[in-house]
């Protein structure tokens, strides 16, 4: 086999990486990987769709990272992997970035450009950036099956969510209903409570209004109950007021009036107010009086039970008077409403302007309408005060505007029909973190609402119901046979508007089916992956059978009410389990200051110039050793990177680059049998790598990503730190056992690290020439070392060790307490246990404290005076710190030694090039070099030491 070729003490790894993901394009390693594992037990993830419409950003990084590491180690274990990626084509957020780029103002823009050509260029536009998506996974070293895509705009993944609504729509779990839910003007359309979530809030200042409504009873001559609320363009709606029993109010007499209003408000409202009095009254004994509305718009609505005060639960006195005033936009409302079976109206259109119910506000935007009404109130004498709030607001998860709550008639999910079994199956998931599941996720379906499958929109999952414009018969289409079979019609392609245009004839009872203009919430694509991806049940049955659930998914805490709540939806509602059994739940990047990442405050460092500088390991082990993999947050700076590239990185290159020194130099012939030898501290690294081993695979096996990439560094600092320096002098001499201990740890250790940092493993597979023992092309085609039970033996050597090391650290804190260099030479070290007498290897601990003698104690008596001590918990150490002259002189060479192998490294010399030194006459005595000359010289590999006026290093031939 060829030989080892020697490597410099730093490493270009984004240039390596680079080479790597050349060469396994150029190899088809993903095939061969395939073909590798073809007939194998299966293992099976999901990989959640991204939506294509913008560059890449840390986010992606991180999920792409956990995406990569699980799959990497299960075909490691010997497992067949399906290298799937999905792609999110649809809805809002790919036509909103299609409406900035056309610079519409709202969706009647759509309408007029053409809604065929606006679909288009949307579908499009999926494509921009997936080319720049396959870059920046590659270079993160994610790998994925090119011939395994799905696409949620495909025809034959629309037609099996067709087949899945119609499923849910025949178990009664799919209905119309017309309620007050969240809607964005600007999209035009109602969104679904995970959207309003993702959305979030953002703090804005809004007109307030506190209006009397003047009491409808002679016994109670100019009283007025006060409400208050935020949304003046709401008043023109009012139909009920609302207080709680709960609540205490009064009477205030005030400026000759009386005024209803709960007392924990009447400071806050009637500050600077002169009142005449108050006058406790029976919150109980204000239900049902009637009022007279601010406007007399919507009087006819008196006689369906309006107009009067009502009992609700959602009322405080946290703001306001404690009395709520009741419109068809309040969610709250709504069910007030609905248990009081008074009928919903809307004076708004799609857009948020006001329509012809209110031709006096027609054509006004809600929010401009709201000085107009404030006006009309003070007109009145209806408004007792008004001013400005800042107060939060529910944003549109795409369009960054303000939502409202609007009635309107949707098709629903009945989410609260399956609640129970969701949250029983919830129960059964593997959550990592492990509180996600009764936390983030468990409180989601606990709270969940039916859900909102309809969308006034046009890039996006036609809903498929055919409605008889004349009897309102349904058709519920579940296939595109269907269709046909119902229409004769083909279908070529199951969007807007070609779909809206197959309509037929109901010959037996006159009329025409015609499709109604919905699509679906997006999210109910992404929650349609496990089958929708495979075209089931039209195709692929067992397919689906097999890959259902799915061992592992991971994406970020934000799809605890996404991603992972749809599909969670979805598998129960349709097939009555959860969809997948094990994930991992990400949390989010920081700054260093702890703030969010934000390109306008430019706080980061762009992710091209981490790769570029860094390397994608680099950023994987920081990811994966962070608690962004518990779900919480990590602070991501460029220092951190730079710490884990010197104190990770670097370190084990260093230790690879000794190795392949010495093997180079002594041609070394290797072998990937584990090697078996009788010296301690072979039995111990191997005994550690075991325990290594043990470790990975149990955290990897529990999906414990972080505790398995933490694993990593404690094991390369004792091969470094310990093993190697420990064993310099075995190594430098070739000694075969040292040599193929070495080497077999680095090859195990170059696949323990393969799963989590691809490319570093890959390198040091190569620079080890595995491939050429293992006849495999990469580190990732072979198999991942095998957990095995440590024996008692293995067990008692890491225990030995472990005392030993404690020794020695102890004994090392005297030395640097004293002012004492480790290389100076000391007499004797008294180790003392109080509870019991510990093991140490003596002869490491001579060696690493540079001690002459090591005197195990059993007590302290026994001891002479004049020693410096140190202890660790029932460990003590006492170093005996006389310096006699032969210790000095000791001292001296070793010092000496240090100053021209020193010389040596800066001059760049081998490890074999002899020299010929002058030292400084200065420094060293005569009598030191004729005393200690050949031990210097065969130390430092010189053929002659000088004495001279400055030191000085001449290479020889």
């Amino acid at each position: 086999m060829n030989g080892f070729k020697e490597i410099q003490s730093t490493a270009n790894f984004a240039g390596l990486e680079k080479e790597h993901t050349d060469r396994w394009e150029k190899l088809g390693v993903v095939e061969m990987l395939k073909k590798a594992r073809s007939g194998c037990e299966e293992k099976v993830y999901y990989d959640g769709p991204i939506t294509a419409n913008n560059m890449p950003h840390y986010g992606h990084a991180i999920t792409w990272t956990l995406k990569d590491i699980i799959p990497r180690y299960w075909s490691m274990r010997g497992y067949f992997v399906s290298r799937n990626m999905g792609w999110d084509c649809q809805g809002i957020p790919v036509e909103w970035e299609v409406e900035k780029e056309l610079g519409f103002k709202d969706k009647r823009d759509i309408e007029k450009f053409g809604v065929a050509k606006f679909n288009e260029l949307c579908k499009k536009s999926v494509f921009r950036y997936r080319d720049s998506i396959f870059q920046y996974e590659r270079q993160l070293g994610r790998w994925f099956d090119n011939a395994d895509m799905y696409y949620t705009m495909d025809k034959n993944y629309i037609e099996s969510m067709w087949w899945s609504l119609k499923v849910l729509y025949e178990k009664g779990l799919l209905y119309e209903g017309h309620k007050v839910v969240a809607y964005s003007t600007r999209a035009g359309t109602p969104l679904s409570t995970h959207e309003v979530k993702d959305g979030g809030y953002l703090e804005m200042e809004d007109p307030y209004v506190i209006v009397k409504f003047k009491l409808n009873d002679l016994k109670h001559p100019d009283t007025y109950f006060l409400a208050w609320t935020t949304t003046p363009w709401t008043i023109p709606g009012n139909l009920l007021l609302a207080l709680s029993s709960k609540i205490k109010y009064v009477k205030v007499t005030c400026g000759g009036e009386r005024y209803i209003i709960a007392k924990d408000c009447v400071d806050a409202v009637f500050k600077g107010k002169a009142c005449d009095g108050v006058e406790d009254i029976p919150a109980k004994s204000l239900l049902n009086m009637e009022y007279q509305q601010p406007f007399d718009f919507f009087e006819k609505k008196r006689s369906e039970g309006c107009f009067k005060v009502v009992e609700a639960t959602h009322i405080t006195t946290d703001e306001g008077t404690g009395i709520v005033h009741l419109a068809p936009y309040g969610a709250e409302d709504f069910d007030v409403f609905m248990t009081l079976g008074i009928p919903l109206f809307d004076y708004l259109d799609e857009t948020g302007n006001f329509n012809q119910v209110l031709p006096k506000y027609a054509g006004l935007f809600y929010k401009d309408a709201n000085q107009k009404i404030i006006a009309d109130l003070k007109e009145s004498d209806a408004l007792f005060d008004t001013g400005t709030l800042l107060h939060r607001m529910p944003m549109c998860y795409r369009t960054k505007t303000p939502l409202i709550y609007k009635p309107i008639k949707s098709w629903y999910l009945a989410v609260t029909k399956i609640k129970a079994k969701m949250i029983k199956e919830n129960r059964r998931i593997n959550w990592v973190p492990q509180h996600v599941r009764d936390g983030n996720s468990g409180q989601w379906i606990e709270n969940a609402k039916d859900w909102s499958l309809s969308r006034q929109r046009y890039w996006g999952t036609p809903l498929p119901i055919w409605i008889n414009d004349a009897t309102g018969e349904i058709k519920f289409i579940g296939s595109f046979a269907q269709l046909k079979d119902l229409s004769g019609v083909a279908v070529v392609d199951p969007h807007k508007p070609f779909v809206d245009e197959i309509t037929w004839k109901d010959e037996k009872y006159g009329g025409t089916f015609r499709r109604i203009p919905d699509v679906i919430d997006v999210w109910y694509d992404s929650g349609s992956v496990p089958f929708a991806k495979l075209h089931y049940p039209f195709e692929n049955k067992d397919v689906f059978e097999k890959r259902f659930p799915a061992d592992y998914i991971s994406e970020g805490m934000d799809q605890t009410h996404l991603w992972f709540y749809t599909m969670h939806v979805l598998g129960v509602a349709l097939f009555d389990r959860i969809p997948f059994e094990n994930v991992v739940v990400n949390g989010m990047m920081l700054d260093k200051n702890g703030d969010k990442l934000s390109k306008s405050k430019g706080n980061f460092l762009p992710m091209d110039t981490v790769l570029e500088q860094y390397g994608a390991d680099v950023l994987r082990y920081f990811i994966t050793t962070s608690p962004i993999v518990q779900g919480e947050f990590a602070r991501f700076y460029e220092d951190a990177l730079a710490t884990v590239r010197k104190e990770f990185f670097l370190l084990v290159w260093n230790s690879l680059k000794y190795f392949l020194t010495y093997a180079k130099l002594h041609n070394y012939a290797p072998s990937l049998a584990q090697p078996t030898s009788p010296a301690v501290l072979d039995v111990w690294i191997l005994a550690r790598l075991q325990e290594t081993i043990n470790a990975m695979c149990e955290n990897l096996d529990k999906y414990l990503i972080m505790n398995a990439a933490k694993a990593l560094a404690p094991f390369a600092a004792d091969l470094s730190t310990w093993y190697i320096r420990r064993s310099r002098e075995r190594l430098k001499l070739g000694d075969l056992a040292a040599l193929g201990v070495l080497y077999y740890s680095f090859v195990i250790f170059s696949k323990l690290m393969a799963p989590i940092l691809p490319f570093l493993s890959e390198t040091f597979y190569s620079l080890l020439n595995v491939n050429q023992l293992s006849g495999l092309d990469s580190v990732h085609l072979d198999l991942y070392p095998e957990r095995i039970k440590l024996t008692a033996a293995q067990e008692e050597v890491l225990k030995v060790m472990t005392n030993t090391r404690r020794v020695v650290s102890l004994a090392l804190s005297v030395r640097d307490t004293a002012g004492i260099g480790v290389r100076q030479p000391l007499e004797t070290l008294f180790v003392l246990s109080k509870k019991e007498q510990i093991r140490i290897y003596d002869e490491l601990v001579k060696a690493d404290v540079n001690v002459k003698n090591v005197v195990m104690a059993s007590d302290a008596k026994e001891l002479p005076g004049g020693l410096a001590s140190a202890k660790d918990g029932d460990v003590f150490v006492h170093l005996d710190l006389t310096l006699s002259q032969e210790l000095k002189e000791a001292g001296a060479v070793r010092e000496l030694v240090r100053k021209i192998q020193d010389m040596r490294k800066r001059n760049g010399l081998g490890v074999t090039q002899k020299v010929s030194v002058v030292v400084d006459g200065k420094d060293v005595p005569e009598k030191l070099l004729l005393t200690f000359g050949d031990v210097l010289k065969q130390k430092v590999l010189a053929t002659k030491i000088i004495r001279g006026d400055k030191y000085e290093l001449t290479p020889q031939d």
